[in-house]
Formats: structure tokens, C-alpha cells, sequence
């Protein structure tokens, strides 16, 4: 049974290493044509180039995962049915369940390298591929001219600032919500319709100061109030703010709930943060639905089974981000969302199985 397993697991691994290569291969060059323009604009030397693919790899690594996954199982277990040897093993008293276990193992293994490649290696490699695209070949100007919008910054001394709009250029934000937390508890809260920086300090304009001592709470409005406590810079307001995607599972857990205390809208944050988890399992779903499909005897050849394997990538993924867009919106719960198209695989791959010839 060992030498079994072990041919089973030759052979997938054979065709997830290809397929693997192939879709790193055709994206990579897909991009490379896309930006070309820029590169040669920009005259960004090939050394250059080659760095910032580099640090893309990985990401395009877990991107396509699921999709050589699927091409993996179709491809090994379909030959395997064409040559009649999958005839053979269940002829010798080997059931399907069996066959197909060291696939089902090794997608478990492969989702759970990818969860882990998604929050030690993935945001790390997409910051260094980011800063190198916006210094070094789109050599954007300086950010203290950059206009940004839903701003949260946390602050020192306890204080997290949201910002509605702030023009890093003349130094002046809009829509300013100030809350300061001592011993985990709000202790001050400040709304400003504008604040300016002006001689080496904060000014705030036409607002309110509400301050929380026990069950109490004092509020004091204001026309300007100057504000030489704050030690945030303008420089600091302007300083980019990571993507979910260059956060590992944490940080972005952390960055919502700084938003969750400053009243901040979340749907996104929270749908990216469940599919965090949720993606890297697309590769145990994805073969769980797709190595029983392809037991079925049939004389079709690799293109079929690649046809196959594009359509059902196609319907997967198109689950996946119908559920992000309905989580975005709040019309779902994130964790559905985010869980959405695996579940539904998920239950698919079963009911494939149950009926599979065993």
C-alpha cells in the first residue's frame, strides 16, 4: 500500500510542480507585457526588473495554488483512469477513498504551507514589491503632497486619529475624530470640522471636546483650539498606510479594531481578514471536488481536463468574489463571505465522492 500511495503522490506532485510553473510563467509575462511601458519609460535597468518580480512570486505562488491544485488531481488521476490502472486498484480491493487519500493529504499539507506563506513570507515580499514600483520605477514625488482620505493613524500616548479627508500639501484635514484611551477605556474624545498645522502645532477649528471621567461625561465646544500636545507631524498623517494585503493576520486584526474604536466602517477589512484564512483551504476544497470528478472512467484527453479544470476555477472564483463584493457591502457576514465559495465546493466535493464508482 505504501508503494501505492506513493505512486498516487509521484505522479500529483508531477503535475502541481508543472502547472505550478506554467501559471507563474504565463503571469509573470502577462504583467511584464502590461507594464512594459512604464519600465521602459522609466528606464528601469533589467536587474531592477527581475528584483521586483522576485518579491511578486510568492504572492503569485498562492494565487495560483488552487488552480494547479486542481490541475494536478484531474491530470494524475485522469491518467490514471485512462491507462486502466485506477481499473486495476479497485480490482485488487482498493476503494476509492483509499486511492485518493494521499491527495486529499497533500492538499491538506499544501493549504496549510499556503496559510502560513500567506502570514510569514506574502506580506512582507508585497511591501518590498510595492516600494520598489512606487520609488524606484514609477519614482512617484514626494507623499507629503498625496490627498488621503479615511486616515487612521495611531497615535502616541494612547490616541487614534481618524481623518475624513487630509491634504498632505497645505496641511489640513477635514472631518477630524481624536480618541484617546487610558487603561483601556475612552477618556477623551475630540470632533473638529478642520484642523491645520500652523508654527510647529495642531490648530483645530469648530468642534467639540468630550471628556469621560467614570459615568460622567463633560463635553466643551470650541471655534479653535490649539493643540501643542499632539505629536503627530504632518509627516506622519502623509506616511502610507499598509494594504491587507502586506499585513499578516494580526495587523489586520489590530487595524480593525483601532477603526472599530474611532466608529469606522469594517465590512471590507473584516472580509479580508476572514479570507485570510479561508483562500489557503481553496486547495483542499478545490481537489476534494475535483480528484473524484476525474475517477470517473473516460477516454478524454489533457486538453478536456484542462477545460475542465479552467471552467471549475472559473465558477470557484467567481464564488469567491461575489461573496467578497456582497461582504463588502454588508450584505453578508464577512466569515460567510469569505468562506462562501468553499463552502459550497466543499459540499459539492462530497456529494461528487458519495457518488463516484468505488
Amino acid at each position: 500500500m505504501k508503494i501505492l500511495e506513493n505512486y498516487v503522490s509521484r505522479q500529483f506532485l508531477a503535475a502541481m510542480g508543472f502547472s505550478l510553473l506554467a501559471f507563474l510563467v504565463i503571469f509573470v509575462v502577462v504583467d511584464l507585457v502590461e507594464h512594459i511601458d512604464t519600465f521602459i519609460d522609466k528606464e528601469v535597468s533589467v536587474l531592477l526588473v527581475a528584483e521586483y518580480y522576485l518579491f511578486f512570486t510568492p504572492y503569485i505562488i498562492l494565487l495560483t495554488l488552487p488552480v494547479a491544485m486542481l490541475l494536478a488531481s484531474l491530470f494524475s488521476i485522469s491518467s490514471l483512469s485512462r491507462h486502466n490502472e485506477l481499473t486495476a486498484m479497485k480490482g485488487a480491493g482498493i476503494s476509492l477513498y483509499r486511492i485518493l487519500l494521499p491527495l486529499f493529504r497533500l492538499a491538506l499539507m499544501v493549504s496549510l504551507f499556503s496559510l502560513l506563506m500567506g502570514e510569514f513570507v506574502v506580506p512582507y515580499t508585497n511591501q518590498k514589491k510595492a516600494h520598489i514600483y512606487r520609488r524606484d520605477i514609477k519614482q512617484q514625488g514626494q507623499p507629503a503632497k498625496l490627498v488621503r482620505r479615511n486616515l487612521y493613524l495611531q497615535g502616541t500616548q494612547g490616541r487614534i486619529y481618524y481623518i475624513k479627508e487630509y491634504d498632505g500639501q497645505k496641511q489640513v484635514g477635514r472631518g477630524l475624530v481624536i480618541q484617546r484611551y487610558q487603561g483601556g477605556r475612552l477618556s477623551t474624545r475630540i470632533d473638529a470640522q478642520e484642523m491645520i498645522w500652523e508654527k510647529g502645532a495642531w490648530t483645530l477649528k469648530e468642534g467639540l471636546v468630550r471628556e469621560f471621567v467614570g459615568q460622567e461625561e463633560k463635553a466643551i465646544p470650541f471655534e479653535r483650539l490649539r493643540r501643542p500636545d499632539l505629536e503627530e507631524t504632518p509627516q506622519d498623517l502623509v506616511r502610507r498606510q499598509k494594504d491587507p494585503e502586506e499585513m499578516d493576520y494580526f495587523e489586520l486584526r489590530a487595524y480593525i479594531q483601532r477603526i472599530q474604536r474611532s466608529g469606522g466602517e469594517v465590512h471590507r477589512e473584516q472580509v479580508d481578514l476572514s479570507l485570510k484564512i479561508a483562500f489557503p483551504f481553496a486547495n483542499l476544497i478545490i481537489v476534494l471536488f475535483g480528484a473524484p470528478l476525474a475517477s470517473n472512467p473516460r477516454r478524454s484527453g489533457a486538453a478536456v481536463s484542462f477545460a475542465i479544470s479552467l471552467l471549475i476555477c472559473f465558477v470557484y472564483f467567481s464564488f469567491l468574489r461575489m461573496g467578497q463584493a456582497l461582504g463588502y457591502r454588508g450584505s453578508l457576514p464577512p466569515m460567510l463571505a469569505a468562506w462562501m465559495g468553499n463552502i459550497f465546493f466543499g459540499l459539492a466535493g462530497v456529494m461528487v465522492l458519495i457518488k463516484s464508482k468505488k
